[in-house]
């Protein structure tokens, strides 16, 4: 049942007294009827839109080529009452009012009057071209608006990898907030339509990424299309109302019909006024010549021809095509139709293993029993590889999103289970990734867009310019959501390299998604910033040859070298001078330039060597050029154990310094020799273990008889010398020992001592010299020496004793 039409202020700016269902418009201003170009004129390629049903008050331009005089069409105004113009505008840049008509500003114009507007029609890209003509007067407190529509012919350059931002009120908390929505749509102005479900709202975003709200007169919206004309349509959630649109001058409609099994054909369709409905009706996609198709679970998918409703010919009429592949079931799969009408599907079987396909279906096909399908992307498997090769031969996920199609008819999907948005050349099908990089996040913004993180992408749409529209969740939660923007310009990103190495390269894919030939109408540039850090490479460059050519649909790659001069952020941007509308494409190539480390060691003492305890220890460093061929300057400064040895050490001209050290203690110590660095490299510490041991010198220990007795009765103090060859002169106390008996110690002084024992029983002795050694000499010693005590003091002169040890 016809729950609508109904009249609603959709938007202030385009809001009419009238409604585009039937029926002559009701208003103050009218459009003349004009001829409408024929053939080529209109359409120079098949499956261009030809704007056969254009309502009233649209006028259809002959199609232009970007760049190219087309000349000015006449639009003529009539006037059912007296007012006066108080403004005339184009609302788009594809089409300008130029002097030589009759309408003026300030001028009156009574009923039954006309005037004539001059327009001249220069698209500002390829494809299906939508404008609108605002005429603000005295009659009515809203303009009058005009719809203006023409194929536009450019050519579009297409980069991977390319700049990826977040559209900025898209990540707000208020207006621009986004949940739990899953498709997006472009018109021909480059406006882009969101069907926000969580918020139940549609919002459009213009060129300026200005967002509107449009509040719908049904359920929450799910799935949504534009067509040539402006004209929204929607499938939602299944709440009251299943499907609607809104026209963009104002008038919205809306249908709830009970599914109840039907024949619908194409040569006997069936019209939504009859109460004919969908079960479970979900995703929308519209071609080229504004048929609409949609998928629902009753017979596969539904053919709908709405421009002839558009233009007030017909009502909604539709067929099924019986095409099981696109039925929704309980999860739909991803579906899309392109320019010329043949549908495509996601297809996740499980046969033996699970199978992850992206499928095409001609209508020819679709429209019977039995339809046969050829498989555009997946292999044997679900997963993720193939990038660069035939699609055919890649893995996709199980968790397809939304389908889209550029001008030139390349395929872009949503690989959400990858976490990417990936591209299917139409020429060549081979398959890319145009934004992700398969990590699960929200970053990467102002960065190349292959290098960005993207969270569960749903929703993909590409605008005239070739730009990439991505729907992703943020950092919110999973239900909330931003547009991310793939931009035209190209993006390269080189990793840090020393300063003054050559070498490093990257590649960037261009492509000409337009549809007209694009030219290389010069040399390839490097401009601005650090012009001379970079470089095209021959050998990996298949274009951009000044008088080169890409085709549309056609691809080529240029290979660029970064070779920093300097430290920090480089930059700079190649400028590829074409036949774009713009007249040149760009490419921002950055890089980080960092100092190159030396060629640094400790030449001394060895690594994991054993150095003696309280020697002098010489500690050494070398420093040598890398990456260029300056000698590094500057010092260096030693450390035993982080402590720091003295003051820093220049460098000799030869790139070596050295210090001296002394350990003490024994152990286990890490040296580190740290260079200072300079304009030419980076500082460097260099570290290593060496072990500090108690490695003591031999010594040579004599002992001599050295004094006499005045009694004659012969030896009674003994002369000690301890010496080494190295170490200096050991220091400690000596012992006089007989028959292990410490007779008497002294302390060395410059290594000689005088040792004097006690009185000594008479008989036979044999004396020793014992060194008990120090922390830097070995124990040890002398040769025995032998003599004899007499039996009897008396014997010795008056009997007196021995004298004894020395005070």
């Amino acid at each position: 049942m016809l729950l609508c039409p109904v009249l609603l202020a959709v938007t202030q700016a385009f809001t009419q007294q009238f409604e585009r269902s039937g029926g002559e418009p009701q208003s103050i201003i009218a459009l003349a009827p004009s001829p409408k170009p024929q053939g080529a004129l209109l359409a120079r390629r098949a499956g261009d839109a030809t704007f056969e049903h254009a309502p009233a008050n649209y006028h259809v331009f002959a199609a232009a080529t970007a760049g190219e005089d087309a000349g000015v069409e006449t639009l003529t105004l009539n006037f059912a009452a007296e007012t006066k113009l108080t403004r005339i505008e184009s609302k788009n840049k594809d089409f300008v009012v130029e002097p030589g008509g009759t309408c003026h500003e300030g001028n009156s114009y009574g009923r039954g009057k006309i005037c004539t507007l001059t327009v001249r029609f220069n698209p500002q890209g390829p494809g299906h071209r939508l404008g609108f003509l605002s005429i603000t007067h005295t009659a009515a407190a809203t303009p009058m608006v005009f719809g203006l529509v023409g194929n536009g012919y450019a050519p579009v350059v297409s980069f991977i990898p390319a700049l990826i931002t977040t559209i900025g009120q898209t990540s707000g908390v208020s207006a621009g907030t986004i949940k739990s929505a899953t498709r997006l749509a472009i018109d021909g102005s480059d406006t882009l339509y969101i069907a926000d479900t969580g918020n139940n709202l549609y919002k459009e975003i213009d060129s300026s990424n200005t967002i509107t709200k449009i509040t719908p007169s049904y359920a929450p919206p799910l799935s949504i299309a534009v067509d040539s004309f402006g004209d929204v349509y929607n499938i939602n959630t299944q709440s009251q109302y299943y499907f609607g649109y809104i026209s963009p001058l104002g008038s919205q409609s809306a249908f709830s019909n009970t599914y109840t099994p039907t024949t619908c054909t194409e040569s006997s369709p069936c019209s939504m006024d009859t109460g004919v409905g969908w079960g479970a009706p979900a995703n929308t996609s519209m071609d080229a010549n504004d048929n609409l198709f949609l998928q629902e679970a009753t017979e596969g998918a539904v053919e709908m021809p709405v421009a002839a409703v558009a233009g007030g010919g017909s009502s909604f009429d539709f067929w099924h095509l019986n095409a099981p592949l696109a039925l929704p079931g309980t999860n739909a799969p991803s579906f899309a139709v392109d320019g010329s009408g043949n549908l495509y599907s996601s297809l996740m079987a499980t046969t033996g293993s699970k199978l992850c396909w992206i499928v095409e279906e001609t209508l020819a096909t679709a429209a019977t029993t039995a339809p046969d399908y050829s498989r555009v992307a997946g292999g044997s498997k679900c997963g993720f590889s193939g990038d660069g090769a035939q699609a055919g031969n890649a893995e996709i996920s199980s968790n397809i999103g939304q389908m889209a199609f550029d001008v030139a008819g390349n395929l872009y999907f949503a690989d959400a289970g990858n976490q990417r948005v990936r591209r299917i050349d139409a020429l060549t099908g081979i398959i890319r990734t145009v934004a992700g990089s398969g990590g699960n996040g929200y970053n990467g913004d102002q960065g190349p867009a292959t290098s960005a993180d993207l969270s569960n992408p749903t929703g993909v749409a590409v605008d005239s310019q070739g730009q990439v529209y991505i729907l992703s969740s943020s950092p919110a939660s999973a239900a909330t959501q931003v547009v991310r923007k793939v931009w035209a310009s190209g993006y390269l990103s080189f990793p840090a390299l020393d300063k003054g190495l050559s070498g490093s390269l990257l590649t960037v894919t261009v492509s000409n998604s337009g549809n007209h030939e694009l030219t290389f109408e010069g040399a390839a540039t490097f401009s601005g910033g650090n012009a001379g850090d970079f470089a095209i490479d021959p050998k990996t460059t298949s274009c951009v040859t000044p008088g080169g050519t890409l085709e549309v649909g056609e691809s080529c790659v240029i290979g660029i070298l970064f070779s920093p001069s300097g430290t920090g952020l480089r930059g700079t941007d190649l400028y590829l001078p074409d036949n774009t509308i713009a007249g040149r494409s760009l490419i921002e190539v950055t890089g980080t330039g960092v100092l190159p480390q030396p060629n640094m060691s400790i030449t001394a003492p060895a690594s994991g060597s054993t150095i003696t305890a309280g020697a002098t220890v010489t500690f050494s460093a070398s420093v040598k050029p890398s990456v260029i061929s300056q000698q590094p300057t500057g010092t260096v400064k030693f450390e035993v154990n982080g402590t720091v040895i003295g003051n820093p050490v220049t460098l000799s001209s030869t790139g070596t310094a050295s210090t001296t050290f002394v350990e003490e203690a024994a152990g286990s110590y890490t040296l580190s020799a740290v260079y200072s660095g300079d304009s030419n490299y980076a500082a460097e510490t260099v570290p290593e273990t060496v072990t500090v041991a108690t490695i003591k010198t031999p010594v040579t220990v004599s002992l001599i008889p050295a004094v006499e007795s005045a009694y004659g009765c012969g030896a009674t103090s003994f002369a000690v010398q301890v010496s080494a060859k190295t170490g200096g002169s050991p220091t400690g106390t000596v012992e006089l020992l007989s028959n292990s008996t410490v007779l008497a110690s002294a302390r060395l002084q410059n290594g000689a001592a005088t040792l004097s024992p006690h009185a000594l029983p008479p008989g036979s002795h044999t004396f020793v010299a014992r060194y008990n050694g120090d922390s830097t000499h070995e124990a040890a010693i002398s040769p025995s020496v032998g003599m004899t005590a007499p039996s009897s003091r008396g014997s010795c002169g008056g009997g007196l004793p021995l004298p004894g040890p020395e005070r």
